[in-house]
């Protein structure tokens, strides 16, 4: 079934359709459906719920209403992550990493034809709204007892030049999803973290934050954005305990089926410009991500790490 919040208020359940991004509403958070093995409820006794595995535990993600999933919280003895954009690449890599770490994940990403949930709590949702944000942030506490971290991934690509018609509305658009999903985000994991735990939220701003490139000047003014408003937060919540990073990533290679020819061309060419002559495997900046919000990071905050082969480092001659 799918839970479609209507109001703050109000919830209705009606049988799941067929997942598709442009049905949802900005005020909408649906709980997609597991794997029908993953459905099965079972019961449990305290003392098995406290030592079985999160990343294997199955949910009933089929709540009447916000309320009675409430009453079903699944206490995880381990720590709790939420992801945005958990159906990106980026996003599956950074699910896999928190969940071999141990995390317990709850995934939100718009479109639900790419997330895969058999491990991990899988929400489908807008974090460009506060109601969006911050309803994810209940779902995952609700679900799972506590949340020790965020991390932010979600955005969009590139857009035009100045002078090209509707540019405005363009722009607009890239700084809602880009900077305010990600304000919005730091915004309603703050009031959820849990306070006994390692407090942390990561974002990813990319080396478009870092450096230009002709004509893509909305994407790079949202990222750059993003840089300050991850030094500014991490100001504002140091004195709780909460820490707030960014990860300047680097260009990865294509997934599947989006590794075309074209791309990896692309991805060649690029590659010159790197000193480590490669793009970036997905993993490899999951890793960095699954450290910073790690008490290995303990001391780390305000910060935006470039995880881009040494792009940033160099003045463009690479020999």
């Amino acid at each position: 079934m799918t839970l479609k919040v209507e109001s703050q208020e109000s919830v209705e359940v009606r049988p799941a359709e067929s997942p598709k991004a442009e049905s949802l509403t900005t005020e909408s958070l649906k709980t997609e459906p597991r794997k029908a093995e993953s459905l099965r409820t079972e019961t449990r006794t305290s003392e098995s719920r406290e030592t079985e595995p999160p990343a294997t535990r199955s949910h009933d993600m089929r709540p009447h209403t916000i309320e009675d999933q409430a009453a079903e919280v699944v206490k995880a003895p381990s720590p709790v992550a939420l992801v945005t954009g958990a159906g990106s690449a980026m996003g599956r890599a950074v699910v896999r990493k928190l969940l071999e770490n141990g995390y317990a994940v709850a995934g939100i990403d718009a479109k639900p034809t790419d997330l895969a949930g058999d491990q991990h709590l899988v929400l489908v949702g807008d974090m460009s709204t506060e109601h969006g944000s911050r309803l994810a942030v209940s779902q995952a506490i609700d679900t799972f007892g506590r949340l020790d971290a965020a991390v932010l991934l979600a955005d969009i690509g590139a857009s035009s030049t100045l002078h090209m018609p509707g540019t405005e509305a363009e722009g607009e658009r890239l700084l809602a999803r880009n900077l305010n999903s990600i304000a919005l985000g730091i915004q309603a994991a703050v009031e959820g973290l849990s306070i006994d735990g390692h407090r942390s939220i990561v974002a990813t701003a990319s080396v478009a934050g870092l450096l230009a490139d002709p004509g893509n000047w909305a994407y790079h003014a949202s990222k750059v954005a993003m840089i300050d408003l991850v030094r500014s937060t991490a100001l504002t919540y140091a004195a709780r305990g909460i820490r707030v990073n960014n990860v300047a990533s680097g260009l990865m290679r294509a997934d599947e089926p989006n590794d075309t020819p074209a791309t990896q061309t692309f991805g060649r060419d690029f590659s010159r410009r790197i000193p480590l002559f490669r793009l970036a495997q997905p993993s490899e900046i999951a890793a960095v991500i699954a450290f910073l919000i790690s008490p290995a990071a303990s001391y780390v905050t305000g910060t935006t790490l470039a995880v881009d082969g040494g792009l940033t480092a160099s003045a463009g001659l690479v020999f």
